[in-house]
């Protein structure tokens, strides 16, 4: 797990920030980065075989003004393996399709 502290230049606050991280996981170009989850009842094995860099954890996230504190999830060896591949692909213009696609398309 990864614990991110932030300083932003906006105050933010927790319903915002998650709302905004659950769209760029479902409809961004960050899709196959990204990932995101809602629960009380996740543990680290939860993740393991995840292809993303990383999974947010909505449940912990805390806010509070220009304070940010972000909890994420991540397989160092999967996760991180199926990241190189991703760029391998993009590298050589190998694209397979998304779903759900993207809001934008």
């Amino acid at each position: 797990m990864a614990i991110l502290n932030l300083n932003l230049k906006k105050d933010v606050d927790v319903e915002g920030v998650n709302e905004y991280l659950r769209d760029m996981a479902l409809h961004s170009e960050l899709q196959k980065q990204i990932d995101f989850v809602n629960s009380p009842e996740v543990v680290s094995t939860d993740f393991v075989g995840s292809r993303h860099a990383g999974v947010v954890d909505a449940q912990a996230t805390i806010a509070g003004g220009k304070r940010l504190i972000l909890y994420v999830w991540y397989d160092n060896e999967f996760g991180y393996s199926a990241q190189v591949v991703r760029v391998v692909n993009q590298m050589a213009g190998v694209t397979y399709p998304i779903f759900p696609k993207r809001a934008r398309d």
